[in-house]
């Protein structure tokens, strides 16, 4: 077994890339067959009506959840936990183990607030260069289409208590299991191999993006990861990436309990700016200065020294 171990710690990083995308493929696909069962509970009809249901979107949110929480479990924190067995122990968890200035874990929370009109005009401009109405624009729209039915399904709430089930499904698990895979995994081997800081999360915030298949919101999602990137390197933890992750997505589920259907219909999607009000804009301005001084305060108090001396040790 340490012959195995030392093969891969002293595997080139870019090699490692495409070990790692392998495992995730791998988990993947385990995860769909598993996500099923958990739904089904092993009821044979019930499995097929659920494949059934899954190519049509129309799946339930207790299936949903069953399945999101497989695939968060399995593909991304299984596949975490496979690639550091094979390369040692001590790539398990390195930046968990850091605990975070408390003023970092509030920059994250600021930052993830504050990327919200940055998110809303980046989604509107990714829409409008995939070209309405050339055939990737369709593609993506029925993808798109797709998502929105479960999320809607997912969000629809009948009661208090489901909000803490999807709180967990797609906020607690999504910002421990993806920042742990993409800002706590992969990036690292990115810098290393490409030895550039900016290329390892840009590429690993585009593959964040890209993995969720949901491609009018490609370019926000970068955006997003990559601030998480930002935030792991400047403060040599992951856990400011994993709140400000969470936040994110915490936050439509709240405003989805709390604004009922009304918002479900119109506030998961931009909504024309000339309907905006005189309060949205002052909203929007006041989120775009509270970003920047947050970013601004992060490079100044922040430091990517301790996550290269992280990532010296390991070469």
């Amino acid at each position: 077994m340490s012959f195995i171990r030392n093969a891969f710690q002293t595997m080139h990083p870019a090699a490692q890339v495409v070990m790692l995308g392998c495992i995730v493929m791998t988990f993947m696909a385990l995860a769909a067959g598993v996500g099923v069962l958990w739904a089904s509970g092993g009821d044979a009809a019930k499995m097929q009506t659920l494949m059934q249901q899954g190519a049509t979107g129309e799946l339930d949110r207790s299936a949903v959840l069953a399945m999101n929480n497989a695939n968060q479990l399995m593909a991304f924190l299984g596949a975490s936990l496979a690639f550091a067995a094979l390369v040692g122990m001590a790539f398990l968890g390195r930046f968990f183990l850091h605990a975070p200035a408390l003023k970092m874990l509030g920059l994250a929370v600021v930052i993830a607030l504050g990327m919200s009109p940055v998110l809303d005009f980046t989604y509107r401009l990714n829409e409008w260069a995939l070209v309405p109405g050339s055939d990737l624009h369709q593609w993506a729209g029925a993808l798109e289409a797709q998502a929105m039915v479960l999320t809607k399904a997912l969000l629809a709430f009948s009661g208090t208590s489901e909000v803490w089930a999807v709180l967990f499904s797609v906020a607690v698990l999504p910002a421990l299991c993806e920042e742990w895979l993409f800002r706590g995994t992969l990036q690292p081997i990115l810098v290393r191999a490409t030895g550039n800081i900016h290329v390892g999360i840009w590429v690993s915030a585009a593959l964040f993006s890209a993995i969720h298949m949901q491609f009018f919101g490609f370019v926000p999602r970068m955006l997003l990861g990559a601030g998480f990137g930002y935030l792991v390197v400047y403060s040599g933890s992951l856990w400011p990436a994993v709140l400000g992750h969470f936040v994110n997505n915490a936050g439509v589920v709240i405003a989805a309990w709390w604004m009922g259907s009304t918002w479900l219909e119109e506030g998961l999607e931009p909504q024309p700016l000339s309907s905006w009000a005189w309060s949205d804009w002052g909203t929007a301005l006041v989120a775009l200065v509270a970003l920047v001084w947050a970013l601004g305060k992060l490079r100044r108090d922040g430091s990517p020294t301790g996550y290269l001396d992280v990532l010296s040790k390991e070469g």
